[in-house]
């Protein structure tokens, strides 16, 4: 009897920032039940030249030998990436949709017709964000016409299923949900919270909460600062550390919380870190903080949230999140969204309550370790790719 051939899984998506994050977890367990090949853009090193290789430590760790073929100022790029997926006989293309694809979504829908008209491979979309942020009801026509494109969807909670389904007409049958994994392979063991705080320049006697991720109208960074202003009347050692990048950041609304700050006169209590965080830098950032805050006005679904999970730091998350349904009083706490009263107060019942923070925290873990782990996520994605080929 002939040995079965590995199932053969081209992923397309970037491998840096959020995505680059979720394919390293995902790569090494999916590995085991099929052969993948990732393609994703050149990138840019630290002294600003464009590069066929991975720049970032974690992600380069995880995901061996890529392919940088993607290039939407070369149509015919799409040409050599389709000669090399029929070359190898890959039977399946899983396309990572995120900020990236939406912005160059011209050169992806070419890319996927040609895949699916000359190759015939079956296509599988991971669906990150259904809809943009950003409302653009322009972007969300032609998002209808590239979603036509899809064989499958993979989606992260029922919320999202609902609005594939209800503004882009995708059949039931054609989503899977397959949750957000729980970010555990940052924590390298390298810092304790001490060393973790001598390491950013925070005070050891603070009380640390911790906001995290690209900087974007929708993550809520206002009414933190306004909770902020309303928590130090009666918490005298107050550290709330900003890690945000400002690529996805418009100068108006970074004019906008700096102003706040300044207004309210919170600059005492805030460190903004507005790089962007190498990876080996998540760790004592997460480390340092006793909680992270997550005042989201729109989420699909959250890195962040699982980041903390993988630290086992409690979480305040916003009523707009679908995995309030297990955060509340196992991993946080839910408050409501664009209240910085409620915030304030949430924020409060944790920092008063170390025991109960570390009981969150460690519980929070126990979960999504349990509930989100990536040996499963990877079953449910070979599941996916494997009925979809039949």
């Amino acid at each position: 009897m002939t040995k079965k051939e590995p199932l053969k899984v081209a992923i397309v998506s970037s491998l840096i920032g959020g995505l680059g994050h979720y394919c390293s977890h995902l790569a090494e367990p999916l590995a085991q039940s099929c052969q993948l090949k990732f393609f994703t853009y050149p990138q840019i090193d630290l002294t600003g030249t464009t590069v066929h290789g991975l720049t970032d430590p974690f992600v380069k760790e995880n995901i061996k030998w890529p392919r940088f073929d993607l290039d939407e100022t070369n149509p015919y790029s799409i040409v050599d990436i389709n000669d090399y997926l029929k070359k190898k006989n890959f039977q399946v293309l899983n396309l990572h949709v995120g900020t990236t694809v939406k912005q160059k979504i011209v050169y992806f829908t070419t890319l996927l017709m040609y895949t699916k008209l000359i190759n015939g491979l079956k296509t599988v979309f991971s669906l990150h964000d259904v809809l943009p942020f950003e409302e653009d009801k322009k972007l969300r026509k032609i998002l209808k016409m590239f979603y036509c494109l899809g064989d499958c969807f993979i989606v992260g909670n029922d919320s999202e299923k609902e609005k594939l389904k209800n503004f882009f007409d995708v059949p039931d049958k054609k989503i899977n949900i397959v949750h957000h994994g729980i970010y555990n392979l940052f924590d390298k063991s390298q810092f304790t919270q001490n060393l973790a705080r001598a390491y950013l320049g925070i005070p050891l006697d603070k009380k640390v909460v911790l906001f995290f991720g690209w900087l974007r109208e929708h993550k809520g960074l206002e009414y933190l600062i306004r909770a902020a202003n309303k928590l130090r009347k009666h918490e005298p050692n107050l550290c709330f550390y900003v890690a945000s990048a400002l690529k996805y950041a418009s100068p108006g609304l970074v004019n906008k919380c700096l102003y706040l700050i300044k207004r309210l006169k919170v600059e005492d209590i805030f460190m903004l870190n507005f790089k962007y965080l190498e990876s080996w830098d998540i760790e004592p950032v997460f480390k340092a903080a006793d909680i992270v805050a997550l005042p989201y006005t729109k989420v699909s679904q959250s890195g962040v949230l699982m980041m903390a999970m993988g630290f086992k730091k409690p979480v305040v998350i916003t009523d707009v999140f679908y995995e309030k349904k297990w955060v509340a009083n196992r991993a946080g706490l839910v408050t409501k969204t664009k209240d910085a009263e409620a915030l304030s107060d949430r924020l409060s019942q944790l920092l008063d309550n170390k025991s109960l923070a570390n009981r969150y925290g460690k519980a929070g873990y126990r979960y999504t370790l349990t509930n989100f782990n990536w040996q499963k996520i990877a079953n449910q994605y070979f599941q996916i790719y494997s009925k979809v080929i039949q």
